[in-house]
């Protein structure tokens, strides 16, 4: 059996990756306007759900650290893939903030546990590998050009209500 390049492995781990951070973890923020507006979210409530989800966080990352030959096998894994998946798919369908405090604790403990296993993955396939960035400084110089160019497409995002730099004059005040 031919194993895939070690680089393939690297992608799928980065794309785990932005499946627990970038979506899992961090997709609440956006919606969290949403479900205050339309599922009438209290401060508090959504306070609630941010702090369950930073403690599921928690308890995940601890768990990789105090049992890392159970955490880091295929079965966790993929269980953790599909519980991330399945913990976004359940915010909608509950209707009280218990449940989803109860969602958002899970979403978080999944998150860590597939950040754990990524990274420590994503090292073995590139331990060793010529085609590597440069050493760290290499790392954070690339690291510099993505957020560089992710944040040229982000340059012009503004409010609703802004007017555009060129066209504001005057001193009014910056709608909220």
């Amino acid at each position: 059996m031919l194993l895939p390049h070690p680089h393939v492995h690297i992608a799928r781990g980065a794309a785990a990756l932005a499946a627990a951070m970038g979506i899992g973890r961090f997709v609440y923020t956006p919606i969290l306007p949403l479900m205050t507006a339309q599922a009438g979210l209290s401060p508090a409530g959504a306070a609630g759900l941010a702090t369950a989800n930073y403690a599921g966080y928690l308890a995940g990352a601890l768990t990789g650290v105090a049992a890392p030959r159970l955490v880091r096998t295929t079965t966790t894994w993929r269980l953790a893939l599909v519980t991330l998946v399945a913990s976004l798919a359940l915010m909608p369908l509950a209707h009280n903030v218990f449940a989803w405090l109860v969602i958002r604790a899970v979403a978080g403990f999944a998150s860590a546990v597939l950040f754990v296993i990524a990274v420590d993955w994503m090292l073995d396939h590139a331990r060793g590998r010529s085609a590597q960035l440069t050493g760290w400084s290499g790392a954070w110089w690339a690291s510099a050009a993505l957020a560089s160019a992710t944040a040229a497409i982000a340059w012009h995002m503004r409010g609703t209500g802004d007017a555009p730099a060129a066209a504001t004059t005057g001193s009014a005040a910056p709608r909220r």
